[in-house]
């Protein structure tokens, strides 16, 4: 049976820590990367080389409206086999579906590290601990929790329940820590039950310590014949050794994952969000440019196709507004958008009279 500090307890988790965190990153990459090159010759949309496949990949992984730009960005500058019969957004729509899984284990990954950290960082007594907790804790509130970082890490652990006391005693500090300054206790999720600094609220604190205990317990308990049996892992552990025996969806199974997200109502907001922005985006591709004159001065005109009178309306008042800020040099720039609609108009120097002669000219070229 092992003998060891709480000192080298804690470096040893610090590693397993981010050894876990990379292999969770590398192993989501490899297979989003492997089911998309599935999903992009099965669709028939050509074949493209392993570093675009991990490129998109690494995109769609990322969580919230940026992946998904950055994922929509990357997929409508890619080459098609036959680009005029292909959906885009829709191809967007459905990767993003596909990776959601692989997205739920990076999330798994994210909480436990959240979690863990938590507990790691009041075991730094030098560092981490002061410069998080040293705004909420007066001087000698602060030394008194510094003594028991100090006493944790000299703590000499050799069996099971010297190691399952070093475990609750370093969750007590953190939870003692907290419950002085508590967070709001009104956060639905754990993780920003700590977004206040490192304090986290009674509402979190119990996940806290099962996720601390847990991969405590995993990484080390066998050294002190704490054996965690197969069912009471963490599901992050399950998903990466599944994962990492070479576990992939079949296409039938993935086509059916792709249908299952892109049912529920928090996917329908994310597409929504998607679609909304490629809607945009080929707008704003695809505008009639008009370089005029009006009394010797340029006038530079854009506008989207199907612009209606209502639109035109719409941008004559916010002319007007704007003119009401125009010192009457310079450049009178004016842009609208309105749902698919958009109109923009640039003119030097620009005075009142101008704005009923800009908005004939829109009249007369929708």
């Amino acid at each position: 049976m092992a003998s060891m500090t709480g000192k080298q307890i804690k470096e040893r988790l610090e590693r397993d820590l981010g050894f876990e965190a990379n292999r969770a990153r590398l192993l989501t990459e490899a297979a989003a990367s492997s089911e998309i090159a599935t999903y992009w010759e099965r669709k028939g949309l050509g074949k493209l080389d392993e570093k675009t496949y991990s490129a998109l990949a690494k995109a769609g992984l990322v969580s919230g409206l940026a992946g998904r730009q950055k994922l929509s960005d990357m997929i409508n500058k890619l080459p098609a086999t036959n680009p005029k019969s292909v959906d885009l957004t829709e191809v967007v729509i459905e990767i993003s579906a596909l990776v959601l899984e692989h997205q739920k284990t990076l999330n798994l990954s994210r909480n436990r590290a959240s979690c863990v950290n938590a507990h790691l960082n009041i075991l730094d007594p030098e560092r981490s601990l002061p410069q998080v907790y040293s705004p909420f804790l007066n001087p000698d509130a602060l030394k008194k929790v510094v003594v028991r970082s100090n006493n944790l890490l000299k703590v000499s652990v050799s069996t099971a329940v010297d190691f399952s006391k070093w475990i609750k005693d370093s969750h007590e500090l953190l939870s003692d820590i907290s419950d002085g300054e508590q967070a709001d206790d009104g956060e639905d999720d754990f993780v920003e039950g700590a977004s206040k600094k490192g304090l986290i609220s009674r509402k979190a604190i119990n996940t806290y310590f099962k996720q601390w205990e847990l991969f405590a317990n995993e990484k080390l308990g066998p050294s002190f014949s704490i054996e965690v049996r197969e069912d009471d892992a963490s599901p992050l552990t399950a998903r990466l050794n599944n994962l990492e025996d070479g576990a992939s969806r079949t296409w039938t199974t993935m086509l059916g994952d792709i249908t299952e997200a892109k049912t529920s109502s928090v996917f329908q907001k994310r597409a929504t969000a998607v679609t909304e922005k490629a809607t945009i985006s080929a707008v704003l591709h695809n505008l009639d440019n008009y370089d005029l004159e009006l009394n010797g001065r340029p006038l530079k005109i854009q506008l989207s196709s199907g612009v209606t009178e209502e639109a035109i309306s719409l941008f004559v008042k916010a002319m007007k507004a704007q003119f009401l800020v125009y010192t009457g040099k310079g450049l009178l720039n004016v842009s609208l958008q309105s749902g698919k609609s958009v109109v923009t108009i640039s003119l030097s120097t620009a005075t009142k009279q101008d704005l009923k002669k800009v908005e004939e000219i829109l009249l007369q070229l929708i």
